[in-house]
């Protein structure tokens, strides 16, 4: 009964639409998390990573196989405009360059776009290719999460002071350990813009830049919508994302505002629709699925969650991770969450034939009568 009630309460306040909308958020495409099994059970044996956490369990980089098993999936399924499905991808533009780091001792981080990461895991895939197709083919459409789904200034601070758990990690060219401890809010190092001083967030506003160029480089367009990583992010962040004219935030209903100078996250509730003061929207994930966590029928909660959004008028927008698609470290992972999506979808065009499907963007679009 709380869990129903609190589904409405999210849906209650905000912009009301007119139509059955149907959007798809799905972050952390391009970053790296658990290399490949060696290294798993690696940091497992090691205490460093618990496999009860799917994103230990299940979530690594990308690849071209992935691409295309979504994108068949997707392309199956038509709204009452003939539009399928459309995944935002939310990209994460860089990845830590090891060798780089180790080389200069830790004092400086070094990174390597995501195209290139994709060279290096999958050399055989061609996975960049695979992604443009996908945006060719109106079934992916990209948007900017990060330049990197990391905390690097406190990793290298951790690197330099030779804590051994981020050491051995590094050494099997990971970062995405367990991190608990009353000095970390967030127990791991995936929090981008936590910061905890003037200096830092300086650096912060710098990797904000070169990500942003990086994505306008890569995709030729700029991108209208972000999404702060583990909902981490304030009113400076904001600003800076409104220099380069992002007019959306995606967010869960609740955003960790985090107060540098207190060491504290403060949770603030979003409403759907509505303005910061910067005249940027705020859309709310108002739709769970994420079938890599087992145990849940993810389906039925799912469609729960779209009947209370449309019940209220809103756009039902679903969280889905990248970790639920991706098969390096478990192959049924990846088909096990590809069947609940097909399902997923099946179910909402047959209780809702008059739904469409947006992308992000296209939301910004909708609410102002384009």
């Amino acid at each position: 009964m709380k869990q129903l009630l609190k589904k409405h309460l999210i849906n209650l306040r905000g912009k009301n639409v007119n139509d059955k909308i149907v959007i798809i958020e799905s972050d952390d495409w391009g970053s790296i998390r658990i290399p490949n099994q060696n290294c798993q059970n690696h940091l497992v044996s090691g205490g460093l990573i618990d496999l009860k956490n799917n994103f230990s369990a299940f979530d690594c980089l990308e690849s071209g196989s992935d691409l295309l098993a979504l994108y068949a999936v997707l392309g199956q399924h038509k709204d009452r405009l003939g539009n399928s499905p459309i995944f935002t991808a939310n990209m994460v533009m860089q990845n830590p360059d090891f060798d780089k780091i180790q080389n200069n001792h830790f004092n400086k981080f070094y990174s390597e776009p995501f195209f290139e990461t994709y060279r290096s895991y999958y050399p055989e895939e061609k996975t960049f290719d695979k992604l443009m197709q996908g945006i060719e083919t109106g079934v992916i459409f990209p948007q900017f999460h990060a330049d990197v789904h990391l905390n690097f200034i406190k990793w290298l601070k951790l690197l330099q002071n030779n804590d051994q758990r981020f050491m051995t990690a590094f050494q099997m060219r990971c970062f995405a350990i367990d991190d608990v401890g009353t000095d970390n809010l967030r127990n791991n190092l995936m929090a981008t813009y936590d910061y905890f001083s003037s200096d830092e967030l300086d650096v912060i506003r710098e990797s904000i830049d070169t990500g942003l160029t990086i994505f306008k480089d890569t995709f030729g367009f700029n991108s209208r919508t972000t999404i702060a990583p583990c909902y981490v992010w304030n009113a400076h962040i904001e600003k800076k994302f409104k220099e380069h004219n992002v007019e959306a935030f995606q967010s869960s209903y609740v955003q960790k505002f985090n107060i540098p100078e207190k060491s504290k996250h403060k949770n603030i509730w979003k409403i759907g629709g509505n303005q910061n003061q910067n005249g940027q929207l705020n859309f709310v994930r108002n739709v769970l699925f994420e079938p890599s966590v087992k145990g849940v029928n993810w389906v039925d909660k799912s469609l729960e969650s779209v009947k209370i959004a449309f019940a209220w008028k809103k756009p039902a927008i679903l969280s889905t991770h990248r970790v639920n698609y991706v098969s390096g470290l478990s192959i049924s992972n990846r088909e096990n969450s590809l069947d609940q999506l097909n399902n997923l979808l099946l179910e909402i065009l047959r209780r809702y034939p008059e739904v469409i499907f947006l992308s992000s963007p296209q939301l910004i679009d909708y609410y102002n009568g384009k």
